[in-house]
């Protein structure tokens, strides 16, 4: 399919129609993050489900996004993810805009740390803008770099963001706790196995670092409670809050989800963690 750029407001046409605005920030976001489902893009685009459909179903005549099903997925869900004639599309327009193209543009994978924090705090936005809003958020990839350009290339975060809420902004880094990893693993150490790594680059040198909290997302209740012991009994610079995926499936992350050492059994708003004196948000 020949496309033709319409120079100065970015809109590309087709025989059969318009890469609009709406399309054009679909199909970068799918370069940016990875494979999504029309529920995802419909979440991130602010539109019903139905436009959402329509939308990815024109990227994909045109070729710009495949799509496949899962065979593990019982909902048998279209997955759409940017192809590379969508990926040269998008770097050819931001070579010509004097815009750097980001590193593996087209070949991201999505993480946990999407599903359980990116999405749902996004679609808390999209329910209540007057009142909380993500105002930023950088993948797997574009956190290591964030980190990098401070000087903290050994911490090794599933993502960074900033989220506003009554006014108030805290900024965060996340963690998603992988499980135990490897193969026998006993009953009695599945509830610790890994957790060590979780926190690593925290650990080696206990850097200062520039978020208000870091967040950590544990497998289960049990492994929380590992974390927050050995937190109390080592403690780190750098305020560390937990909650588990269970929670994350059944509450807003906003909500009352998190726990933080040392500060009782109590559960906080994100906005709401109580930080060391003298640290800012």
């Amino acid at each position: 399919m020949a496309w033709h750029q319409w120079v100065g407001d970015h809109r590309w046409v087709a025989g059969d129609g318009e890469l609009t605005p709406r399309r054009w920030r679909i199909l970068s976001f799918l370069a940016l993050h990875g494979s999504a489902t029309t529920s995802d893009i419909a979440v991130v685009a602010g539109v019903p489900r139905l436009t959402a459909h329509r939308d990815l179903t024109w990227l994909h005549i045109a070729g710009l996004v495949g799509r496949e099903r899962s065979a593990e997925d019982r909902a048998h869900a279209w997955w759409y993810r940017i192809t590379g004639e969508g990926t040269e599309l998008l770097g050819r327009d931001l070579i010509s805009s004097g815009r750097p193209v980001p590193l593996h543009l087209g070949q991201r994978h999505w993480r946990g740390a999407h599903y359980l924090l990116f999405l749902p705090l996004l679609e808390a936005s999209r329910q209540d803008p007057g009142r909380c809003g993500l105002f930023q958020w950088l993948t797997t990839l574009d956190t290591s770099v964030w980190l990098r350009e401070r000087g903290l290339a050994h911490l090794r975060a599933d993502g960074y963001g900033v989220w506003l809420e009554d006014g108030r902004c805290v900024r965060f880094l996340v963690h998603v706790d992988a499980g135990p990893v490897g193969g026998a693993i006993a009953e009695r150490e599945r509830a610790t196995a890994g957790l060590d790594a979780v926190l690593a680059g925290y650990r080696r040198s206990d850097p200062v670092v520039p978020v208000g909290v870091v967040l950590v997302i544990a497998r289960d209740e049990a492994r929380e409670v590992n974390l927050l012991d050995d937190l109390v009994s080592r403690p780190l610079r750098a305020p560390i809050a937990v909650t588990t995926v269970e929670l994350l499936q059944r509450c807003w992350p906003h909500e009352q989800v998190w726990r933080m050492p040392a500060v009782g059994t109590d559960r906080h708003r994100l906005i709401d963690l109580p930080l060391p004196p003298g640290l800012s948000r």
